[in-house]
């Protein structure tokens, strides 16, 4: 601060020296001096864009959750394969506020070395726990891999599908025996339903289940009517 002067009087006199630089020394001097507030300001605006960014992002309903083992589609990386675009439109969702959720990163198959099969099956018992699974779709020789006399995993296809349904796809129903020689009808062989056939989903011989801890289970019965055309 000068001699003599006031505060009020050195501000006009910093303001006067201000107008007088260059575009680039008036640059450099904002930098020189405010350089640390500005960088709080721009890591408080990135930090409250990334939380707008990840409620906008994750701020949806989803209304069936399939886990899907030993396959893949195209498209699946981004849901814009034709089984999930397929289904969306079957329930006339938007797809955006309300989703499906078919997830094709889970492996029942080959050599276990990384651990990836162990994985796999763990995650598949937690989110089947959880209620955090709706269908399960995998390979005929995998589909009743969880079925047990205590628990047989999946939901009686009797409790959802209408006798006429279950008429149609008779030749079609796996059952799973329990300890009383009881045939449970507990999944489908969907390989050759309409809109399976239509995809290059490469699962060798896709079926498909409802889980019986689902909360969705009417959707996850759907899935059913959508890949059969009902």
């Amino acid at each position: 601060m000068a001699k003599g002067n006031g505060v009020r009087d050195e501000v006009k006199e910093q303001r006067a020296k201000f107008k007088s630089l260059s575009f680039t020394k008036k640059i450099g001097y904002i930098w020189e001096y405010y350089r640390l507030p500005i960088f709080a300001v721009i890591c408080t605006i990135l930090v409250v864009a990334s939380f707008v960014f990840a409620y906008i992002r994750n701020n949806y309903d989803t209304v069936c959750t399939i886990v899907s083992c030993d396959g893949y589609i195209t498209g699946h990386r981004t849901d814009e394969d034709a089984l999930t675009t397929g289904f969306t439109n079957y329930l006339g969702i938007d797809g955006k506020k309300t989703q499906i959720d078919i997830d094709y990163s889970y492996n029942m198959q080959g050599d276990d070395l990384d651990g990836a099969v162990t994985v796999s099956i763990n995650k598949i018992y937690i989110l089947a726990n959880t209620g955090d699974m709706d269908g399960f779709m995998a390979n005929y020789e995998n589909i009743l891999y969880f079925c047990t006399d205590a628990d047989t995993f999946f939901l009686d296809l009797r409790e959802v599908l209408t006798d006429e349904e279950l008429d149609y796809l008779s030749d079609y129903i796996i059952y799973y025996t329990d300890a009383n020689g009881e045939n449970v009808p507990v999944a489908v062989d969907i390989s050759e339903a309409p809109e399976i056939t239509a995809t290059d989903l490469s699962i060798e011989h896709p079926c498909y289940g409802i889980v019986n801890t689902s909360p969705n289970y009417e959707n996850a019965a759907d899935f059913i009517r959508f890949v059969f055309d009902m």
